[in-house]
């Protein structure tokens, strides 16, 4: 699993776990990581559980990629929290609900991928409103998501 002591890396910018095979959740004090910028989880497999809602904390987060995973549950809305994001991957997740509006305060959002996952419903408006996102990064798999 990933260890706890990670969160207690505050100044960390870059934290890449990408194809580790680590299993179990995301440290809920993941939150404590106030400076990160990008946040690599893609490729374990095994790492479940829903999102923690300390997760959204991190506004300095630009790149957030827990692509290849096993997370369930939603996305929640306080995601309008990061700002400066601009690669979002959940893909290859089983998580549920729908994309939330609040996505569209996400304004440097350029890159967005979440086809194999149990999201439904449309992108939201706001979502495909954003100037600097390339709506092909929702590729054919998701087409009934475009709105």
């Amino acid at each position: 699993s990933i260890p706890d002591e990670i969160t207690e890396l505050t100044n960390i910018v870059n934290l890449d776990l990408a194809l580790n095979s680590f299993s179990g959740k995301i440290p809920e004090a993941v939150g404590n990581l106030e400076k990160l910028e990008l946040f690599s989880l893609f490729g374990n497999g095994n790492l479940n559980g829903t999102l923690p809602i300390s997760l959204y904390d991190l506004t300095n987060l630009t790149h957030l990629y827990i692509d290849g995973n096993n997370f369930s549950g939603n996305i929640s809305d306080k995601i309008g929290q990061l700002k400066r994001l601009k690669h979002l991957t959940v893909y290859d997740n089983p998580l549920t609900g729908s994309l939330p509006s609040k996505l569209g305060f996400c304004e440097e959002l350029e890159m967005l991928h979440i086809e194999n996952t149990n999201l439904n419903g449309t992108v939201p408006d706001e979502v495909c409103m954003l100037t600097k996102i390339d709506l092909n990064s929702l590729n054919d798999e998701v087409e009934i998501f475009k709105a």
